[in-house]
């Protein structure tokens, strides 16, 4: 019951953590890059499916809210996001999107979710990029609310099995980047 509770948690976490961001990016204060947004939001939906092929239950709350909210956040970036043309965001989307295809072609879960941990890191380069150059387009709270959420749904799995434990820790470390950058290299100038 309370590996249940904290997988619904770290869900709500998620979604509530998220909410100053999406609103920052409907008021154009937040800039999302599209590739990572976009990218990202296809994978947290693949990631759902390979955590439950993989036998996943308590994680998969944070894997369906994510999915949902960085799929909104993807398409509120399509009008007042960032990027998407430049050489750069070409390149880690080519990288992503060929993680994809070999999540759908591996027919494997641990092969699809390390094809889905490369994707999920060329994904969020541009944003990492982005963020050293801007800090004040992000909203930091939000990407140190969603880690602490993915820490959750690590924990809610309930045991030590590295297949399920595999991509949510994952997440954790390319997400902790973000705050890194966030909060130690810029502190004080991203909201």
């Amino acid at each position: 019951m309370l590996f249940t509770l904290l997988g619904i948690a770290s869900a709500l976490l998620f979604i509530v953590g998220n909410v100053p961001y999406l609103t920052d990016t409907l008021q154009a204060k937040t800039k999302p890059h599209r590739i990572t947004w976009g990218v990202v939001a296809l994978l947290y939906g693949i990631g759902f499916a390979n955590q439950y092929a993989s036998g996943a239950t308590n994680s998969l709350w944070l894997f369906a809210a994510s999915t949902l909210v960085v799929g909104v956040v993807f398409l509120v970036s399509l009008r007042n996001g960032v990027g998407g043309r430049s050489g750069t965001d070409i390149a880690c989307l080519t990288i992503s999107l060929t993680g994809v295809a070999l999540w759908a072609l591996l027919k494997s879960p641990l092969y699809s979710i390390l094809a889905n941990i490369i994707a999920n890191a060329a994904a969020l380069w541009p944003s990492y990029q982005k963020a050293k150059k801007d800090p004040e387009s992000e909203t930091r709270i939000s990407w140190l609310v969603e880690t602490i959420s993915l820490a959750l749904a690590a924990i809610s799995v309930g045991k030590l099995d590295w297949q399920l434990l595999l991509l949510p820790v994952a997440s954790i470390i390319l997400q902790s980047y973000m705050v890194y950058i966030l909060y130690v290299q810029a502190p004080g100038t991203a909201k």
